[in-house]
């Protein structure tokens, strides 16, 4: 089981880190993947900022514990794409849902899923 925790948190690892690189590159192509659009220059540097550390933040955590033995780190990526998945449901009930919300839904999810797990796991003992 260890290795599929360690192969789960990989990958969400990769993935944060690719989303986190693309807003810092192209905060604009990367705001498109996701539903956003800069208004001005100093929203494109939100993007730029503030979606690269969300991203970025997770990445980390993956690291340190895949690297670190920091396991614990985990659970607060897990809360971060939880609270995401949480907004997500805020926005469904105020506003409708609108087209195309169950495939960043469903990442945010197995994205949590897959770090709670890899917390379990990675954070056990070792015999």
């Amino acid at each position: 089981m260890i290795w599929l925790a360690r192969v789960g948190v990989t990958l969400a690892g990769l993935f944060s880190l690719a989303m986190g690189l693309l807003f810092w590159a192209s905060p604009e192509k990367a705001g498109a993947v996701l539903g956003l659009a800069s208004l001005d220059p100093l929203g494109t540097n939100s993007l730029r900022a503030d979606l690269a550390a969300f991203f970025l933040v997770n990445f980390i955590a993956c690291a340190l514990a895949l690297f670190r033995g920091k396991a614990h780190w985990l659970y607060g990526s897990a809360l971060v794409f939880g609270l995401a998945v949480f907004g997500r449901f805020i926005g469904i009930i105020v506003d409708g849902p609108p087209a195309g919300i169950a495939q960043p839904v469903v990442i945010e999810l197995v994205l949590v899923a897959l770090l709670v797990f890899g917390a379990r796991q990675l954070g056990k003992p070792r015999v």
